[in-house]
C-alpha cells in the first residue's frame, strides 16, 4: 500500500466522520426540547417548616430599615465568609459560635432595635438558628431575611469587606 494513499484515506475518513457528527448534532439540537435555563434553588428538608415559624423580612423592607438606622444586621455565616463581604455595618455572629460572639455585641443588640439575621439565602438555616438563639434570651423584635446575602448583593445594596465595623 502506498503511504500517500493511506494518509489521504485517513484524512478523508476523519473529515467525513467530523461532517456527519456536525450534521447529526445540529439535527438533534434542533428537534430536542431545551432544558430550562432558570436555576431552581434546592431547599433542604425541614427548612420550610423552620422558616414558617419565624418572622421574616424581604430585602426591600430590610433596606428601608437599614436607611433609617433602626436595625442591627447579624451575619450568621462563618468569619471567613463575613470578611469576604457582608452588609455594611452588620455584625458577625456565626451560627455555631453564638455563645462566644454574643457577649461581644450584646451592647449593640438593644431590645428597642429591630434585629435582622441573614446567611446564604433561601434554604439556609444559619440565620434561623441565630434568630432562635436571640429569641431564647429575650429578644422579640427579630427577623430573618430569607433572601440573605445573595438577595442583598443582587439588589446592589451597600456592602463592606473585611472585619467588623
Amino acid at each position: 500500500m502506498n503511504l500517500n494513499k493511506s494518509w489521504k484515506y485517513v484524512l478523508v475518513t476523519t473529515a467525513c466522520i467530523y461532517l456527519l457528527s456536525f450534521i447529526l448534532g445540529t439535527v438533534i439540537h434542533a428537534v430536542t426540547p431545551h432544558a430550562e435555563t432558570t436555576s431552581k434553588t434546592i431547599i433542604p428538608e425541614g427548612y420550610m417548616q423552620q422558616i414558617s415559624a419565624m418572622p421574616t423580612i424581604s430585602v426591600e423592607d430590610a433596606y428601608s430599615d437599614y436607611t433609617n438606622n433602626s436595625t442591627v444586621f447579624v451575619d450568621s455565616r462563618d468569619n471567613a465568609e463575613y470578611r469576604e463581604g457582608h452588609i455594611k455595618g452588620a455584625i458577625n455572629i456565626p451560627y455555631d459560635k453564638f455563645r462566644q460572639y454574643y457577649p461581644k455585641y450584646e451592647k449593640l443588640l438593644t431590645k428597642d432595635k429591630k434585629i435582622i439575621t441573614y446567611c446564604h439565602g433561601t434554604g439556609c438555616g444559619l440565620s434561623v438558628d441565630v434568630a432562635k438563639d436571640l429569641m431564647a434570651i429575650g429578644y422579640t423584635n427579630v427577623y430573618v431575611m430569607t433572601e440573605g446575602w445573595p438577595g442583598w448583593i443582587n439588589a446592589n445594596l451597600p456592602i463592606s469587606v473585611g472585619k467588623e465595623p
